[in-house]
């Protein structure tokens, strides 16, 4: 059978049953990646460690006799094109949550069901599958300690797929070169080994997830927190690879809250996965979920350009926006205070916020970045609005002021 795996978020060999189930099945194949709206409006950083990410999965594919095929193109301009010249049967892809990338899948669907082609779903985005669920999607807890407390009654994690995997010889002859190079000047290295070592330095190395929640809203180090997010966003490491180095570690080294902590923040991460795909649209509306706004905004591009820019009234603010436009990075403490200034002290509008940071993260999540900007700004489901006193925020996690005497530099 011929098959066309199409590559989303699932950028990795390991744990990944659709890359799996298409070696298993097909006798002649051919991987895809396509672009798409969003990554195509990636800043530098977001851009380069995606493009690095591509080079490492593409280094990995050819260790079992295949190659990635990189498309600039939409999906749904590819699929006609390629059908003409590669008469596929079926095409294998992974599900994900956002309305974008859930209107991908329906034309995907759509042209496979008018050629009478077969394809395949993986669930294989978050750490509960969501067959394994307690409930339906429109029945999910709106409030995340509920869904949280529901979940742990009945939790179910699904075992990491086998990595073994086939040898395939790719199509011979197709119209795709890979322009691809590697970015050794990020901060992150894409690509599996890196999120590996990582992934290893964290657990067992430093043993630094056993202070973990002491430590996760700290700045300045490395290993205040995980920092797994940036192979997470475009799947180089699983949830459910996380999840198994977790229980190996405590295993070994015994269970504490900073352990806990970590699946609380996988569990959060689904959450915001879920809460995604069940508002879609609203997700990305200013009024959010909820009737009437619980801050008035005014539409100040020069405020906004400023908060952009880093250089508010404010240093702590521009401290961490600094950071982020010299290295595409932020901590979540900064992240926290940054969207509440720009919401509650500017009055900004929090979509101009989160626009920002989907340029320029290099560790960007569709559902996380603007289900946090969302859920925020009070419009989302938090019964509050997160206001923040900056000074106080400050005080408390730069008590020296040495974060912001390296980022104010």
């Amino acid at each position: 059978m011929r098959g066309l795996y199409w590559v989303r978020t699932d950028l990795r060999l390991n744990d990944n049953l659709a890359l799996k189930t298409f070696l298993e099945e097909c006798s002649e194949g051919l991987i895809l990646w396509c672009s798409n709206k969003s990554t195509k409006s990636s800043g530098f950083f977001r851009q380069n460690f995606q493009e690095d990410t591509l080079f490492y999965f593409n280094k990995k594919l050819s260790d079992i006799g295949q190659q990635l095929h990189i498309s600039d193109e939409e999906i749904h301009f590819e699929l006609p094109q390629i059908f003409r010249e590669f008469n596929f049967d079926k095409i294998y892809f992974s599900t994900l949550s956002a309305v974008a990338e859930k209107k991908e899948e329906a034309d995907v669907i759509v042209f496979c069901q008018k050629h009478n082609l077969m394809w395949e779903a993986f669930d294989q985005e978050t750490l509960i599958l969501k067959k394994d669920l307690p409930f339906s999607l429109d029945q999910m807890p709106f409030i995340f300690s509920d869904f949280r407390k529901k979940i742990e009654q009945e939790l179910v994690i699904v075992s990491t797929v086998s990595q073994t995997l086939k040898r395939n010889l790719p199509l011979k002859n197709f119209n795709y070169q890979n322009k691809l190079k590697p970015h050794p000047q990020l901060l992150f290295n894409g690509g599996e080994e890196s999120a590996l070592k990582r992934l290893s330095y964290y657990f067992w190395e430093t043993k630094a997830i056993h202070t973990y929640k002491e430590t996760r809203n700290g700045m300045l180090n490395e290993n205040d927190s995980s920092r797994f997010s940036p192979w997470l966003s475009l799947g180089v490491l699983s949830p459910r690879m996380i999840m198994e180095e977790l229980r190996k570690f405590e295993s070994a080294n015994g269970t504490n809250e900073s352990t806990y902590w970590m699946l609380f923040e996988l569990l959060w991460r689904d959450y915001m996965k879920l809460f995604s795909q069940k508002y879609q649209k609203q997700l990305f509306l200013e009024d959010g979920i909820k009737k009437g706004k619980h801050y008035s905004s005014i539409r100040n591009k020069k405020l906004f350009q400023e908060w952009c820019k880093g250089i508010t009234p404010e240093p702590f603010i521009n401290a961490n926006m600094n950071e982020l436009n010299r290295t595409g990075w932020m901590s979540n403490r900064g992240r926290q205070n940054v969207a509440s200034y720009l919401v509650h002290s500017l009055k900004i509008p929090w979509t101009w916020g989160a626009a920002y940071f989907e340029e320029q993260l290099i560790d960007y999540d569709c559902d996380l970045n603007w289900g946090n900007w969302l859920y925020l700004s009070g419009n989302g489901s938090d019964p509050r609005a997160r206001i923040f006193n900056i000074l106080r925020q400050s005080e408390v996690y730069d008590p020296n002021s040495l974060y912001q005497k390296k980022w104010l530099l």
